[in-house]
């Protein structure tokens, strides 16, 4: 039965392909919670949740910034879409955080089946169905797609948007025409209203068909890929700031400024990242036919402009690179599989390629199955469950001397918007002129603590006690095992522990 479900085609190939895909998707939903990164919860989930319970916890809107309002940067588009849904939950009376999330996780997980019927076409097109089945199983299980797919990052949430326009520029069978460039490029350009960063491979379509001498259809492609950034991008921005395209501007703006604020990697980063990524050798050998078949160049192009500018940019972070990922796979694999099959050598050793299926399947399998139960950053969203109910929450006090880095909380788990929040990253901050202050602002006034790690515990809470007054404790919020595992495996990702105190009057009655 395993046999034929990883190695043949059978009728109805597509809608097997769909299910199979949905399944680990599903149960990543209800029970791999938390937040990937910083990212995908803090410029997504948190700022539309907000907006639905009428604040606006970062200030990202017009009309709650003091002076000149200011662009913050980012594509409103997106997160727009998060203030819907979460409107509606609302209104048919769904309020729970956690139950929110799963609906969106849920959201999240059918928006990505797209990529894997996209995929599996793709292949389709290029191969035979057998390549197309295999490359569709990966596409559906292999072992961090479930996970990623149902997280609210802009780069995998513009993926469904990339492979619609990949499909329409391969499926005519002498290149794209007229109606399949429009298509297309109105598909690319809504991932750019996702992912600002897409622009890099929508250039590569318009490239290679002035290369191939197709003017109609590059123009035809301009005017698709221009159309959704002018209706949507251009029009979302004219409503919030009087002009289209500020939050673009802002956006580029930005990111020349802080080409090294987040770290530096070296130029060959991100093809280490994709050898790795898809399990070695198998990934391995998934880059090498990719690299040795361009083709078709309308598809192939585009990946490589996007690896290519990303590798070039100082500023590398790993999820970058994921909006390229299915496709580069797709591509890959189809070319790889040719090249196997054309070789004398793999036809006298294909027991070597089936055990290289078997170990890839193996590592991915347990990959799938840790992930979709996996609760990214458990720590923090309990510490904040701790102190969602209590309606005496004024605001707290970050600490974090061990680390010096107080993380941010999400405080979309407590739904206290209004709290103040005082970061105090060693011992040098003066938290007591920094509670005189806080006094003055009746309501505001941080009465609650939050203690990152538990070294040296007792000593960091005395010095909290002189400046807040006596505190008592709430609870603590304990890692979950794959945040314990990751921090294991390196160190510099934290392994928090936080301890929530509150704090008392004199004769112990809750401020």
């Amino acid at each position: 039965m395993l046999q034929r479900l990883f190695a043949q085609p059978t009728h109805g190939a597509l809608l097997r392909l769909t299910l199979i895909a949905l399944v680990p998707r599903v149960v990543a939903a209800f029970f791999s919670g938390g937040y990937f990164a910083h990212d995908d919860h803090f410029l997504v989930a948190e700022p539309a949740r907000s907006w639905a319970d009428g604040s606006d916890y970062n200030y990202w809107l017009p009309w709650h910034q003091e002076g000149t309002p200011r662009p913050s940067g980012h594509s409103f588009f997106y997160v727009g879409l998060h203030w819907v849904f979460f409107k509606l939950m609302l209104l048919v009376g769904l309020k729970d955080p956690d139950a929110c999330m799963v609906v969106v996780r849920l959201i999240h997980a059918v928006w990505s089946l797209v990529v894997v019927r996209m995929g599996y076409r793709i292949a389709l097109r290029l191969s035979d169905p057998a390549t197309a089945w295999r490359a569709g199983l990966f596409l559906a299980l292999l072992g961090f797609m479930p996970f990623l797919s149902v997280r609210n990052l802009v780069e995998v949430a513009c993926i469904p948007f990339l492979m619609l326009g990949a499909w329409q520029l391969v499926r005519g069978s002498g290149g794209p025409g007229l109606r399949e460039a429009l298509l297309a490029g109105v598909w690319l350009g809504m991932a750019m209203n996702v992912r600002f960063q897409t622009i890099f491979f929508a250039a590569g379509p318009g490239l290679a068909l002035l290369l191939q001498r197709n003017w109609k259809g590059t123009l035809a492609y301009g005017a698709g890929l221009l159309l959704p950034l002018v209706v949507v991008q251009g029009g979302i921005d004219l409503f919030l700031w009087g002009r289209p395209f500020a939050e673009l501007t802002e956006y580029v703006g930005y990111n020349l400024v802080n080409t090294t604020t987040y770290g530096v990697q070296p130029w060959y980063n991100y093809l280490l990242l994709l050898a790795g990524l898809l399990i070695p050798p198998f990934g391995l050998l998934v880059m090498w036919g990719f690299v040795r078949r361009p083709a078709p160049l309308v598809v192939w192009l585009p990946v490589v402009l996007f690896v290519a500018i990303h590798s070039w940019f100082p500023n590398k972070q790993e999820r970058f690179i994921l909006p390229i990922v299915p496709l580069y796979l797709t591509l890959g694999l189809v070319a790889w599989e040719g090249l196997r099959r054309s070789s004398a050598w793999w036809q006298r050793h294909q027991g070597l390629w089936r055990g290289i299926l078997a170990w890839t399947w193996g590592v991915s399998t347990l990959l799938l199955v840790v992930l979709c139960f996996t609760t990214s950053k458990q720590s923090r969203l309990e510490a904040m469950r701790l102190v969602k109910d209590r309606p005496d929450v004024e605001g707290w006090v970050v600490e974090d001397s061990p680390e010096h880095e107080p993380p941010m909380l999400p405080k979309y788990y407590c739904l206290h918007w209004e709290a103040t929040v005082v970061d105090m990253p060693d011992t040098t901050f003066n938290i007591d002129s920094t509670m005189t202050f806080w006094r003055g602002h009746p309501g505001r006034t941080p009465n609650y603590a939050f203690l990152i790690g538990q070294e040296d515990l007792q000593r960091r809470i005395a010095r909290l006690e002189g400046a807040m007054g006596p505190l008592e404790p709430v609870g603590q919020a304990e890692p979950g095992f794959v945040d314990r595992f990751v921090h294991w495996l390196n160190p510099v990702n934290r392994n928090e522990v936080i301890t929530v105190m509150r704090v008392r009057d004199e004769v112990g009655a809750a401020r």
